[in-house]
């Protein structure tokens, strides 16, 4: 947002307004004129600040949860074409709806409105070591990512922990 121009006008006793035009930055082109007393002005600056705080929480979401405890698993699933398979299937079955088919985070179904994770993509919110994806399926993060413990063994979520592997490139945080 950009001031482009400030008057002050009286009002006999009353409360000094300021009108004041500003650009907006994603449109250049559009101008809102507003009068606004010293209230308002206040009200501009909480709402200023709550949406940076916003912006920070987004830019801090940015990096990876990382589970030291959960980075200390070892996948007991070896990885070979018949277990990739089954973590295929149960993907296809569970998990597609939402982060879809190709594992993209394309399907469209979130259960609170969320953006499922693209899965094949080199940054992953909650850690990418087979250990942190194992938990993340068993125990969930959100009310959009729920938890799978109840309804898969942990051999199942092992299966598709080598799916997604099998996907895309290893993601960077990975250590």
């Amino acid at each position: 947002m950009r001031l482009m121009n400030n008057e002050t006008r009286r009002h006999g006793d009353a409360v000094t307004r300021r009108k004041i035009e500003f650009q907006v930055a994603a449109s250049p082109t559009h101008r809102v004129s507003a009068s606004l007393c010293f209230m308002d002005m206040a009200f501009m600056v909480l709402a200023a600040l709550w949406f940076s705080n916003v912006i920070g929480a987004r830019a801090r979401a940015q990096e990876p949860r990382r589970n030291p405890e959960a980075q200390k698993l070892k996948n007991p699933v070896s990885i070979d074409a018949e277990s990739i398979e089954a973590g295929k299937k149960i993907y296809q079955r569970l998990c597609a709806s939402c982060h879809g088919p190709k594992a993209k985070g394309d399907g469209g179904l979130a259960l609170s409105g969320g953006t499922p994770s693209d899965l094949t993509d080199e940054i992953w919110d909650y850690g990418s070591s087979d250990g942190e994806i194992f938990l993340v399926i068993r125990d969930g993060v959100s009310s959009d990512m729920l938890a799978y413990k109840d309804r898969l063994d942990e051999k199942q979520i092992w299966q598709v922990v080598n799916y997604l592997r099998s996907l895309g490139p290893k993601p960077k945080d990975d250590k």
